[in-house]
């Protein structure tokens, strides 16, 4: 089953059995005879609550979320979720109808119900959409075809443990060797090998696969980067059977498949819904800064202008999503020509280039909002590593080959990093950012990206993490 399909069935199922659960306290509430009513309500005066409702659980089951599809997922898991999701939300309900002498409002005994019937409902609609799902995979369908690369232990434990079990929704198709010396005993095998590394590239175009699990042994683990690097290009997952030192010592976060540890390294970064609502998102705080902010950004301007000489903005090259260079709009914080004489260099804490109004633009992250610009013209996001300059990406790359692949995601105007680290100023500071950047990638969604803006909003009061 397509994961876009399967998401829009769990979407169908919880609009179904929201709307059930609201019929029927209705109708317990109304016309039942175990409630007092001194307004007789019908069916036809709950048609917007019921769509409201609908809107808030779906909204809710989203941002927290309920529709992210993958290949396996536990249904103990998804019915716990569920649970402290609707709890989570049946209160909030009661903080906004907390006014018990209203007889329209839901009661504390009608709100329990309440929770009870979406568990029930919600959780049969899923467990239908689950066993649908995993009947087509019984039967081959939807599988990902699947390469391991580790002709070794390792290769073996994930080939007993996927093959002939389509139920973990994997295919495993064969085995890549890591060198022409990695080889096991024949009669292991139940796959056939493929290829060497070399092969690697050819072998998942011709094969179409879509997940790549690493099973390395310790001898080839100084090469993981730069087996990763090889697949970023490609539109496949990357999973990695780790040691089972790292997984039990909390070092690596694994999720458990038939009792083999992975750790997913390059999931999909976003749902396409979620990419629409970022998109949206992202229009609407541009237009209201540029908007509700214009007295601020006049002020601004004018300190700049009479601070120093040179002109208000400051526009340059930066390099965005996939690679694409983009100019780049801001405050100018810094002296006309600042690197006139010394070409490219990171600023410093107490950069003498640094004027007096760009200080305190600096300090309170107000240098950044004209790139609201940028987010209309679909350059940047709100949300995202910031972009840099070749120049610096360069050499950052050489030292830390997996940086290229912020540039799978827009940049933003604030970030993870940002919020975390503060200005670039060594290649060291680079490094860190680069660490909290791959976070946010690994882990990108609504909900990371609003907390996001929520630090940001702290940083800008007190100037935490700002040069």
């Amino acid at each position: 089953m397509p994961r876009w399909l399967e998401r829009t069935l769990l979407i169908i199922a919880d609009l179904i059995a929201v709307n059930l659960s609201f019929m029927i306290i209705f109708m317990l509430r109304f016309e039942s005879g175990m409630y007092t009513n001194t307004i007789q309500l019908v069916w036809s005066d709950m048609q917007f609550p019921a769509m409201l409702l609908s809107l808030f659980w779906l909204s809710l089951f989203m941002l927290n979320g309920l529709y992210k599809i993958q290949r396996t997922i536990s249904r103990s898991d998804e019915l716990i979720n569920i649970v402290k999701f609707i709890f989570m939300g049946i209160f909030f309900i009661y903080l906004l109808t907390v006014d018990l002498d209203n007889p329209v409002t839901f009661g504390k005994s009608i709100l329990l119900f309440y929770g009870i019937t979406l568990i029930t409902s919600i959780s049969i609609g899923r467990l239908i959409v689950r066993s649908t799902h995993l009947n087509l995979l019984q039967k081959g369908k939807g599988l990902a075809p699947t390469l391991i690369v580790g002709l070794n232990r390792r290769g073996l434990m994930v080939q007993n443990a996927f093959f002939n079990r389509p139920r973990s929704g994997y295919k495993p198709i064969g085995f890549i060797k890591m060198d022409a010396a990695e080889s096991v005993e024949p009669e292991f095998l139940t796959l056939p090998v493929l290829g060497e590394l070399k092969d690697l590239s050819a072998i998942i175009r011709d094969k179409n696969i879509s997940e790549v699990i690493l099973a390395l042994e310790r001898d080839h683990h100084d090469r993981t980067v730069d087996i990763i690097k090889l697949l970023q290009n490609h539109k496949v997952g990357i999973k990695i059977n780790p040691d089972m030192y790292d997984a039990i010592s909390g070092l690596a976060r694994t999720q458990q498949l038939h009792g083999i540890p992975l750790i997913d390294i390059m999931p999909d970064y976003m749902p396409l819904w979620e990419r629409i609502a970022k998109r949206l998102f992202d229009l609407l705080v541009a237009l209201l800064v540029l908007v509700l902010a214009s007295p601020l950004l006049l002020i601004i301007a004018i300190a700049i202008k009479v601070n120093s000489k040179g002109p208000v903005l400051f526009s340059q090259e930066r390099i965005g999503r996939y690679g694409k260079p983009f100019n780049v709009i801001k405050f100018r914080t810094m002296i006309q020509d600042a690197e006139a004489h010394t070409g490219p260099v990171w600023a410093t804490e107490n950069d003498d280039r640094v004027t007096r109004v760009g200080k305190v633009l600096r300090h309170l992250r107000l240098d950044e909002l004209p790139q609201a610009i940028n987010v209309l013209k679909n350059e940047m996001s709100i949300v995202g590593p910031r972009p840099e300059r070749q120049f610096f990406i360069d050499k950052i790359t050489e030292l830390y080959p997996l940086y290229p692949r912020r540039h799978q995601v827009k940049p933003g105007i604030t970030g993870w990093a940002q919020v975390k680290q503060g200005y670039d100023t060594t290649l060291e500071a680079s490094r860190l950012k680069l660490k909290y950047d791959l976070f946010y990638l690994e882990n990108i969604s609504l909900r990371l990206d609003f907390k996001i803006i929520m630090y940001t909003v702290y940083v800008m009061f007190t100037g935490s993490g700002s040069r």
